[in-house]
């Protein structure tokens, strides 16, 4: 059951300027004007319409209350006589397909663990929290969480989830997130001191979008990187390699895909490397007349080629084409379909692929540890393994580096071998000093070491 009541437009403070927007606006007044209207720049607010509503999560039998008032949102959950009631610092999502919430807690950014899914109107628990035995307030949200849906976060260093005062300098996605850092444009603005997506080529051009509406499997940031380390105008692998799942496990579609999508698609595979994203959608303008937009954008390539029933004016080319599907990782949400009625590649893909390989040097080690953090993830034995035998080999090559040394720790610990498991995370606190993650592993291998 699941109760919608009223809506009341909630402002938890004042949205801090768009720093790099408003400066952009000053010479670009109609292109920032037109991605003011555009999902992105609302990836993360303090700021939204927001319904009051009540529903009770089946499986865990937790029973959550949303209470909104102009002051601000809280959510209460009720879990076996228990009751928590939190307040909402942060709406994640622009709310084309659903809301989601963060606290903040204790210091920490926390992820709420319930969703408002604006197509269908209903509250429930937010993807990932289907089959939770007791959903709650604990997921920590990391700055590769946010990374994604907004401007500048401000992390703490060496923590997992702390953020500095604001935790955004830049709330929703901005302009700089595809342009790169303006500064050089402000002093000398000219053709050509900034970056234009358009301008580039191939994975550089690519990565830009793929950033955000690409993730795979699993993602592995090279040596002494973190996702936040890519910086337009260079191919993703420069900070990261993203790895995408066998074919025989990645039947139906998946929320951030779309570039995978693209990429198997006829249209895409017979242009040459000539159809991007950017062929399609402009982020400085959102369509009036959606259906009529992209149907003109179809027309560019295919209009000498079409029959006469589709060359009737005001087909619609993406209901057909392109429909909105179910995600199976998006709880109540649909998306659309980028595939173009794709067919599969040649050839069969039963492991972990990349998606572009990163430089040589790191291309056993990316795969060693993608392979050992889907396994995990899937309960997949073989794929574990597999990735433990090359990080057993790499081991030598990478002695200090503290991503391939706390997954061998993590594989050696569920094997049953604490002592093993302790010297690889003993070494990676003494690499990275005070982080709360590699502070549990070491803890959890003394603890078995203890009880053997």
């Amino acid at each position: 059951m699941r109760a919608v009541g009223k809506l009341i437009l909630i402002s938890f403070a004042a949205l801090p300027a768009l720093a790099a927007s408003q400066r952009c606006s000053q010479c670009h007044p109609r292109e920032t004007a037109g991605y003011e209207q555009s999902p992105m720049a609302h990836s993360l607010t303090e700021v939204a319409a927001q319904p009051e509503g009540s529903f009770e999560h089946a499986l865990s039998k937790t029973t959550f209350t949303i209470h909104v008032s102009p002051s601000g949102m809280t959510q209460t959950l009720v879990h076996n006589g228990q009751t928590e009631t939190h307040r909402v610092a942060y709406v994640i999502g622009s709310g084309a397909h659903a809301y989601g919430y963060l606290v903040l807690t204790g210091g920490g950014l926390f992820q709420s663990p319930i969703s408002y899914y604006t197509t269908r109107h209903v509250w429930d628990v937010a993807p990932g929290y289907e089959q939770s035995a007791r959903p709650d307030f604990s997921r920590p949200v990391t700055v590769e969480c946010l990374v994604c849906h907004s401007g500048k976060p401000q992390p703490v260093p060496n923590t997992l989830n702390r953020y500095r005062t604001p935790a955004f300098l830049e709330e929703g996605i901005s302009c700089e997130r595809c342009h790169g850092p303006t500064e050089a444009h402000e002093k000398n603005p000219v053709p050509g001191s900034i970056l234009n997506p358009a301008k580039l080529n191939g994975a550089a051009r690519d990565s830009i979008c793929e950033q955000c509406h690409l993730a795979g499997e699993v993602r592995i940031p090279n040596p002494g990187k973190s996702i936040a380390d890519f910086q337009p105008g260079r191919p993703l692998e420069d900070a990261f390699t993203i790895y995408l799942a066998p074919r025989s496990s990645s039947a139906g579609l998946k929320v951030i895909s779309q570039a995978e999508q693209l990429a198997l698609s006829v249209c895409a595979r017979k242009s040459g490397g000539r159809l991007w994203c950017g062929t399609c959608h402009n982020p400085h303008q959102t369509p009036a007349q959606p259906a009529a937009y992209y149907r003109e954008r179809c027309l560019g390539c295919h209009a000498a080629t079409l029959d006469k029933a589709h060359a009737a004016p005001g087909r619609d080319c993406v209901s057909c084409h392109m429909p909105r599907l179910p995600a199976r990782d998006g709880g109540h949400t649909a998306f659309t379909d980028h595939g173009i009625a794709a067919r599969p590649l040649p050839g069969k893909q039963d492991d972990l692929i990349a998606w572009r390989e990163p430089d040589p040097r790191f291309r056993d080690r990316n795969l060693a540890i993608a392979l050992v953090s889907a396994g995990l993830e899937n309960s997949d034995a073989q794929q574990v393994i597999r990735g433990y035998l090359m990080l057993n080999k790499l081991e030598k090559q990478f002695p200090d580096d503290p991503a391939l040394l706390s997954t061998l720790g993590t594989v050696l610990l569920r094997a049953k071998q604490p002592a093993e498991a302790l010297l690889r995370f003993e070494k990676v606190l003494r690499l990275q000093p005070g982080y709360p993650p590699y502070e549990k592993n070491a803890a959890l291998a003394r603890a078995a070491l203890a009880g053997k």
